[in-house]
């Protein structure tokens, strides 16, 4: 689902829907986390899945809900590449992906090489969304993408990943949301647009 939604996000112009396509996965992330706790027995997994669930799942979309509303925005029309061909784009992505699992198949994960293929894919599609969508708001939302990736791979790894590592990258994430948010609102107030072309002929 992790990677589903990361393709549904790639064919859809609706911001809104976008934003609740980014929710979904962050709650299928953390249920992942919660079902690799359970089968592993790793207790700051649980803590893992708590943290996935309250930072990823629920601030962090009411937040973009609420700059999304401010912003006025519905859909973003105006793309580098149109929909479709994004879409074919995606599925080389994940061929890519698995012709990369051959070179790495002595990764350890705990179910399967499926993971790596999901994670590597939904990062690879995440960093796409940032090269052919032109407005910064779904730019955010395609580095909400990899890092989402990024912590499929990390709580799927034999050892997982630290609590305090993990909490703190979250801690970050959130700041940088918020941040980024401010920044976004200032942008629209001053210039009227957030559109990363735009923008770039007031650097001129």
């Amino acid at each position: 689902m992790v990677l589903v939604s990361a393709v549904l996000n790639v064919a859809s112009p609706f911001l809104k829907f976008a934003i609740r396509l980014n929710m979904l996965q962050s709650w299928m992330l953390a249920f992942y986390i919660l079902v690799v706790a359970i089968s592993s027995g790793v207790f700051h997994l649980y803590l893992s899945f708590l943290a996935t669930l309250v930072f990823k799942g629920i601030l962090i979309p009411i937040l973009l809900f609420r700059v999304l509303k401010r912003t006025g925005r519905e859909r973003e029309l105006d793309m580098v590449i149109s929909i479709p061909s994004a879409v074919v784009i995606s599925g080389i992505l994940i061929i890519i992906s698995a012709i990369l699992l051959t070179k790495f198949g002595g990764l350890e994960f705990l179910f399967g090489r499926f993971v790596f293929v999901s994670s590597l894919s939904t990062f690879f599609i995440g960093g796409m969304l940032l090269v052919i969508r032109k407005i910064l708001f779904s730019q955010i939302l395609g580095l909400l993408i990899m890092e989402n990736a990024i912590f499929l791979a990390a709580n799927s790894a034999v050892t997982g990943m630290p609590l305090v590592v993990e909490l703190g990258i979250l801690f970050d994430i959130l700041v940088s949301i918020l941040i980024a948010s401010v920044l976004l609102l200032r942008i629209m107030k001053n210039f009227e647009d957030i559109r990363v072309d735009d923008l770039e002929v007031l650097k001129e």
